[in-house]
């Protein structure tokens, strides 16, 4: 099997995508904050959270 070493998303699709994911996420961040955490525990989680459920995409060397 032959394994992707590089993932080309267009700075148009990632842009748009930000824009869908970003507030959402910053009502996640803010709910998490107001219910005790710390911006940084709250960032730190849920960076181990995408790093772990999405480990298959960190095979990736490099994202254009």
């Amino acid at each position: 099997m032959e394994e992707l070493y590089s993932l080309t998303v267009s700075d148009e699709r990632l842009e748009d995508c930000r824009d869908v994911v970003g507030p959402d996420l910053q009502d996640l961040v803010k709910a998490t904050i107001a219910s005790g955490f710390t911006a940084e525990e709250v960032l730190i989680a849920i960076s181990e959270l995408v790093a772990e459920d999405y480990a298959v995409l960190a095979r990736f060397p490099s994202v254009h």
